[in-house]
Parts: C-alpha cells; structure tokens; sequence
C-alpha cells in the first residue's frame, strides 16, 4: 500500500444552501444578469460555477448562505422563470492544496466511492477541490479522507473534529465592509494550448473516475480546470481542461477508461485563474467579471469561483483580450503565464 498523499489540510463552511437552476441562456448571452440582480441583493457567493453545455445553454450551480436562501431562490425564480433545484442542509469541503494534480482529484473520488457518498457538485480552484454536500455527511466525508490522505494538522479524524469548535463561522467571520473601485486579487494565472473535455456520465460509472485521473497523472498532465454536478437527470457531468500534448487529444484515453455516455472535445483553450482576499466573503465579483467579460466580447466557455478563487475557460485566440479585460476590472499587481510542455 502506497504512502498517504501529504497535503495541507481542510476547511468547512456550513450552514449552506445549494441552488441549481436548469439550463437557460446562450452561448450569445453571458448570465451577467443573474449576477446583477443577486449583487443588488447584496447575496454573497462562497461557490459558483457556470459551465456552456454542448446544447448551447449555461449549466449554473451557486450556494449561498443560509440566511440568503430564501431570496436567492426568489430571485432565481423570477428571472429564469423556472423553480431552481434546491439542497437546504448543504455544506463545502475544501482540501487544499491539490497542486493541479489529477491524481489527488482521482484519490477523492475514490474515498467517497468507497463510504457511498455522491457529492452535489465539485470544482477546482487554483489551490483547492471544493466539494459540496449534504451537512450530515460531512463527517463520514472527511474521515474518509485520512486513508489517501495525511493532514499535518491533523493526524485522526477525531483531531480534525476537535480542532472544528468554535470555528464553525471561519469562512463568515471576515466580510468586507467596504467596495473597491478595482477588486484586488494576488495574482492573474493562465494556461495556453489546454483542451476542454465535455463528459456524461451513468451514475455507475463514478467508480471509474478515480483510476482516470490517477491515469492522466502518470503522464505527468495538470488538470487546470473541473467541475461536475448531477444537473437534472440521472447522469453526471463532468467538465475538464488537460494540455494538448504532441499525441493530440485526451479524449480517447479518458472515454477508454469511463466509458462515458458522451464527450466532446473543445480545443484548443486557454484557462485563467487569480485568488483575491475577498472572493469568498463579497457580492458582485462574478457581476463584475462576467461585466468586464462581455463589454470585451469574450466567449467564456467555463467559470468556478470557489471560496476565494475563480478559474475561467476562454478560446485560446481570446486569451489577450481576457487578460486586458480582467485588468480593466480588477487591481492585478502580477501576470504570470504557466504553461509547461509536455511529451
């Protein structure tokens, strides 16, 4: 048996409620006024992600606070014209940091797999895999953790529940009182020559998952982008960005081993990812990106803002002028490209 993966460790936030509309929009229309609207109401997101299907529509997943729920679902009502899909008992599980190593993304699923627990919806930020379930669950979730995993916070499951008192609010504690003119982030990231894998998924096949990505690892490939979710239906999807390599696309290798309903490939793109101190704890930063955005003409093909990270999916031939466009909006004190060159 292998070593445990040594990683940093994980935080909670509960009290949550995740919300998820059917698919609405276009490829022509950016959800810019999903965003305004819930801005307006001064809703704050700790986790977003919206995903262009293969049908041309927008796949959105938001959690808000419980305290926001009920105005949240309201305003989602009202402007899709159609009840979103609901999870009153929510809460998100962020283990950091995975590095963009698929074979850590591949070892959570199989921990899951392994106690039974189907998790709401997943995506990657920049450092983290945030995961939303149901509350109840979340002790069985992250207990199963500490087989793959060792934590150097945490030794056993129970020292994790131990060091959870009184920390129940650690994500609510720090709001920003205030709105820049320009957001600050840390740093602007971005990924040339990437490929984005649309995957559809039965149920059964999540078993799977885990010896995908531990396969796409021992090529040495980053996984630069991933959300999935169970949208309405019985199946999963699944969207991700690996490199184009000299071998062309991943798409044979993945569907040989998941046996996928369906996949589709889009390439080449290009991802984008920036932290800031306020991504998790304010409204209006998906408004004022998805802003910066359209005025630029970008055809945004992926986004997940998760806690305090947003990662984006853009053709690769727009990659400059999203670049400009997330200057324009936010304060951007570095730009650092990572694409690295692979076999």
């Amino acid at each position: 048996m292998s070593d445990p993966e040594k990683l940093g460790g994980f935080k909670v936030l509960k009290e949550a409620v995740f919300l998820s509309p059917a698919p609405f929009g276009s490829d022509r229309c950016l959800p810019v006024s999903l965003f305004r609207i819930l801005a307006e109401r001064k809703i704050n997101l700790p986790y977003v992600t919206c995903v262009m299907e293969n049908s041309g529509r927008w796949q959105v997943n938001i959690v808000v606070d419980f305290k926001d729920a009920r105005a949240a679902h309201r305003l989602l009502s009202e402007t899709l014209n159609g009840r979103p899909d609901q999870q009153s008992n929510a809460a998100i599980l962020s283990i950091f940091p995975h590095r963009k190593k698929p074979a850590i993304t591949g070892a959570v699923f199989e921990a899951f797999v392994r106690e039974g627990i189907h998790p709401k919806a997943i995506a990657h930020s920049p450092s983290a895999i945030s995961v939303v379930l149901e509350e109840p669950l979340l002790l069985q979730a992250s207990s199963a953790l500490f087989g793959p995993f060792a934590f150097g916070a945490y030794r056993t499951p129970a020292d994790w529940k131990l060091a959870q008192k009184g920390k129940e609010k650690l994500f609510k504690e720090v709001v920003a009182s205030y709105q820049e003119k320009h957001p600050k982030v840390y740093g602007l990231e971005y990924q040339d020559h990437q490929e984005l894998l649309h995957i559809t998924l039965a149920p059964s096949n999540m078993r799977a998952l885990g010896a995908a990505f531990k396969g796409v690892s021992r090529h040495g490939l980053d996984l630069t982008f991933l959300v999935a979710s169970r949208p309405r239906g019985n199946t999963d999807a699944m969207h991700l960005c690996l490199p184009l390599t000299k071998a062309g696309s991943n798409k044979e290798n993945i569907a040989h081993i998941l046996d996928p309903l369906q996949i589709d490939a889009h390439d080449p793109v290009g991802t984008f990812s920036m932290n800031g101190p306020h991504f998790g704890d304010r409204y209006g930063i998906v408004r004022d990106l998805l802003n910066a955005l359209e005025t630029a003409g970008v055809n945004l093909m992926g986004l997940s803002c998760t806690i305090a990270s947003i990662t984006g999916v853009v053709p690769s031939s727009q990659l400059p002028r999203t670049i400009k466009a997330i200057q324009n909006c936010f304060d951007v004190p570095s730009i650092l490209k990572t694409d690295r060159k692979y076999e």
